[in-house]
């Protein structure tokens, strides 16, 4: 009768604990808001699509990832000509990296930042100041619009962002040494490149603007790649994963069983297995205990590949019927125009509702036209139809 009674709490113990394991395998994972920065990562601020996409500005077989100190990493001739790309909520290295990282600037290097926060040896040695009224790790809702100065890479209407983003701009920089590329909220400067030495510092003040989130934007991810630009495309790339917010976890094949949702599960179940068989076979009347298999794991990826990259290709017929498309998307979330069919009721109802000559909005649309029918497209004639929308977005805008 005790064996009975005892194999009746076992099979409950059994089965409470597979229930368990059940329902944390069928409750959905809460969205890890962390800041990573991390390459590895596609939670919403990571950096995986940034780095994944790099290949459209750089050679593929230029980029490299460092996880060591930059001391270390720099010492060599392999990397006497590279350009190094920092991007982290803070930059706090120590003096001897720092050091290292300003002798590779001076011989003609350049150092890309992309960071809200900087230790005094920093902000004292490039010669800048920030604001640092506000911490990164408060978000909140409210939004921000920052855009570039320069006219070709500058959008109409800047580059709005929401979530954790914050206010932060420059203080003071040397004007002598230094060019404002950048400007965010009250036309205040958070973009500046420095030159030190032959080669010059980049910083920018908006390392969200970088992560997953917002690169999923159809706009947004224009921003991160046009400040990128800045470099050299023919030059080799570091790409920094020594300094971001999140730690390096250690390589141990337990820790990494226990950092894969799927095996984590399984590796519970085996130990209860194991527990569960050596209690059992100590009865006189053994039985097997059935292997418990954890459900596949198929829960999508937070991030999914976005499109390639238009600005940096020569590819002038495509990237003029992007232009097209975005301008149609303007048309009927601002103005509420049905552009399914183009026809000479849709070109009056344009110009009626935004206030633009007739002939302006038909000479556009056949432009546009040509886009479709043609199978090349010259840079003479981008240039063209781009001033023609810019024409009508300045209208817009003004009004």
């Amino acid at each position: 009768m005790s064996n009975k009674k005892n194999k009746y709490v076992f099979g409950a113990l059994g089965f409470g604990f597979v229930l368990y394991l059940f329902i944390l395998i069928i409750t959905p994972k809460p969205i890890d808001w962390s800041l990573s920065f991390s390459k590895d990562d596609d939670i919403p601020y990571g950096s995986k699509i940034l780095f994944d996409e790099l290949k459209t500005l750089f050679d593929s077989s230029a980029i490299y990832t460092c996880h060591s100190p930059l001391y270390n990493f720099l010492s060599g001739d392999q990397f006497e000509k590279a350009d190094l790309v920092i991007i982290n909520s803070s930059f706090h290295p120590d003096k001897t990296d720092f050091d290292k990282i300003t002798s590779h600037v001076k011989k003609g290097n350049n150092v890309f930042i992309a960071a809200s926060e900087f230790s005094d040896l920093v902000l004292d040695s490039i010669g800048f100041d920030i604001n640092t009224s506000f911490n990164i790790k408060n978000i909140y809702n409210d939004s921000i619009t920052i855009n570039l100065v320069n006219k070709t890479l500058k959008s109409p209407f800047g580059y709005t962002y929401k979530k954790a983003f914050q206010n932060i701009h420059f203080n003071y920089y040397d004007t002598l040494k230094t060019t404002v590329l950048g400007l965010g909220n009250k036309a205040k400067t958070n973009f500046i490149r420095v030159k030190y030495g032959q080669g010059n510092f980049f910083i920018n003040l908006n390392p969200l603007a970088y992560t997953n989130f917002n690169l999923v934007s159809d706009i947004n991810y224009e921003y991160a790649f046009k400040t990128l630009s800045y470099l050299p495309q023919n030059s080799k790339v570091i790409w920094d994963e020594y300094y971001k917010a999140k730690p390096r976890p250690s390589t141990s094949l337990l820790r990494y069983i226990l950092s894969q949702k799927g095996l984590k599960y399984a590796w519970y179940i085996l130990l209860f297995t194991i527990v569960t068989y050596l209690v059992i076979s100590a009865k006189r009347n053994q039985r097997k205990i059935p292997v418990i298999n954890p459900p596949r794991n198929t829960t999508l990826s937070f991030i999914e590949t976005i499109g390639r990259l238009y600005f940096k290709r020569k590819n002038h017929l495509d990237i003029a019927q992007k232009r097209f498309k975005y301008f149609l998307e303007f048309l009927r979330t601002r103005y509420f125009i049905d552009t399914s069919e183009t026809n000479e009721h849709l070109i009056q109802e344009i110009s009626n509702k935004l206030d633009i000559p007739h002939k302006t909005i038909k000479k556009l649309f056949s432009q546009a036209e040509r886009l479709r029918l043609n199978a090349s497209y010259t840079e003479e004639d981008l240039e063209h139809f781009s001033k023609n929308i810019e024409y009508i977005y300045q209208k817009c805008k003004n009004k």
